[in-house]
């Protein structure tokens, strides 16, 4: 049995902002932590584009609105 946690990934938008147009996804960053990638998510923006999701080291996928509520929470 594989213990290995999959690295978490944060995803930005092809140029097109849109799911199913011919353009390359670019490639996801990856990162250790979900607090490291949403840290990312929060205070960057490589390429100008907008962030699609986050996936966890579990595999549960966070969208926009829930990565700010996490960023939120770490301000308090």
């Amino acid at each position: 049995m594989n213990t290995a946690q999959s690295p978490v990934r944060l995803q930005y938008w092809p140029a097109s902002h849109s799911v199913d147009a011919p353009d390359e996804w670019p490639d996801s960053y990856e990162f250790e932590t979900v607090d490291d990638a949403v840290t990312f998510a929060m205070t960057q923006r490589p390429a100008d584009r907008e962030i699609a999701w986050l996936r966890t080291e579990k595999g549960e996928v966070l969208a926009l609105d829930q990565i700010r509520r996490i960023w939120s929470l770490r301000q308090l």
